[in-house]
């Protein structure tokens, strides 16, 4: 199965939806601010951005969500957003905290 690449400008309107609504929105709202396709979305979010969200709501037995899912950042990813560091080198220093870890 091929790998897909993710599209840095979807993730840039991802992220910006979520600074400006940091106590979260549910998925298909999230999708609709940051015009992304509910799919991508949440490939995104179980995917590289999984380190920088929260997701909040009621899972099955196997895992996973049904019902309304909320998605905000975490403290710390929103902090340093605000703060200025850039999205890239945010992803970057996850990139290698993950290499470590492994």
């Amino acid at each position: 199965m091929a790998i897909r690449a993710y599209d840095e400008a979807k993730v840039k309107r991802v992220i910006e939806a979520l600074i400006a609504y940091p106590d979260g929105l549910w998925l298909r709202k999230l999708a609709q601010e940051a015009k992304v396709p509910t799919t991508t979305l949440h490939r995104y979010l179980e995917g590289f951005l999984a380190p920088f969200v929260e997701n909040v709501g009621v899972r099955n037995d196997a895992g996973h969500f049904f019902g309304v899912r909320v998605v905000r950042l975490r403290p710390g990813a929103l902090k340093r957003l605000r703060e200025g560091t850039p999205l890239a080198q945010l992803l970057k220093t996850s990139e290698i905290v993950d290499g470590v870890d492994s």
